[in-house]
């Protein structure tokens, strides 16, 4: 009886030696074929890496193309597209550099919300590619207008934002004035041959805000209640919204 349970023991074990063994080739094979397949992912991004490298050579320093990659990459993530100023997502981060200085230092900050006048009807009258001039006119006239330190966006549409840092409200008022009255009187290019007598321009109304400590959404806001009140109270006008002090 010994015997044959031994027996049954050295068969059981070889059977298992023999699963073992065909396990680990498997396993090695597996290695080698992972092995092989990266190597010949890396042979073949170092004949990439060097078809690239030559066709750089051929023109231009590497230097200066990258350098010229990142200027167009950087336009296209940040920019808009039509106007080229700052599109909704840069003037997110740069009003939040700009608030988290201004508290930080105890600095002044305001915001202008500017809206053309009657727009969507400008455009449905005139056609889209007028429509674009009188943005790009706007656009120019307002660029014109502010200083390097601040930075104008497209927020969307017909609507624009200007940020105005250390500038306090009376000083913000000064400016949007001074912009208002520049694209009240300018004359937008032609692109439509049917535009009457008189309406070759287009007035904006704007509003104005502060920095109250209650974050970049209650600052926009603001800004856009008291854009709606200039709407309201019969366009081409500037509204502001001043943060009510707390009494101690």
């Amino acid at each position: 009886m010994a015997k044959k349970r031994g027996n049954e023991k050295t068969r059981k074990n070889k059977k298992r030696k023999k699963k073992t063994g065909k396990n680990e080739k498997s396993e090695k094979i597996k290695k080698k074929e992972k092995r092989t397949k990266k190597l010949e992912r890396i042979s073949f991004l170092k004949e990439i890496s060097k078809d690239f490298k030559e066709e750089i050579e051929k023109e231009n320093p590497r230097s200066e193309i990258l350098d010229k990659l990142f200027k167009e990459l950087y336009f296209f993530a940040t920019k808009d597209h039509l106007t080229g100023v700052f599109n909704r997502q840069a003037l997110n981060e740069l009003l939040s550099r700009e608030m988290e200085r201004a508290v930080r230092y105890d600095l002044p900050l305001s915001v202008v919300m500017i809206d053309i006048d009657d727009f969507k009807i400008y455009n449905d009258t005139y056609g889209h590619l007028q429509g674009d001039e009188a943005l790009r006119k706007v656009t120019k006239i307002i660029m014109q207008n502010t200083r390097k330190e601040d930075f104008v966006a497209r927020y969307g549409g017909e609507e624009f934002i200007i940020v105005l840092p250390n500038t306090k409200i009376r000083k913000s008022i000064e400016v949007a004035e001074r912009i208002r009255v520049a694209i009240s009187r300018a004359k937008i290019k032609k692109t439509a041959k049917d535009i009457e007598p008189g309406f070759e321009g287009v007035t904006v109304s704007m509003g104005i805000s502060q920095i109250s400590g209650r974050g970049i959404k209650d600052m926009i806001h603001r800004a856009d209640i008291a854009l709606y009140k200039a709407k309201k109270e019969g366009k081409n006008k500037i509204c502001v919204l001043e943060v009510k002090k707390v009494k101690k």
